[in-house]
């Protein structure tokens, strides 16, 4: 599958369907939404950069092996 070149996070567009389907995410975005009174992609998008945060910070420093 080719990689979304467009996509600020890096994530592959099914990657970000599957993340943003879960139950957690769509109760994060529908309290954001509700709470700071912004769209729900602004909503997604905060979410997805703090899964990929959360991701990177995660993987650092440690060895793939293959």
């Amino acid at each position: 599958m080719a990689r979304n070149s467009t996509t600020r996070t890096g994530l592959e567009k099914h990657t970000r369907e599957r993340i943003l389907s879960s139950p957690v995410a769509l109760a994060f975005v529908r309290t954001v939404v509700a709470r700071r009174g912004i769209s729900e992609a602004e909503a997604r998008q905060i979410y997805l950069d703090y899964i990929n945060r959360s991701w990177s910070a995660g993987h650092r420093g440690r060895r793939v092996m293959t």
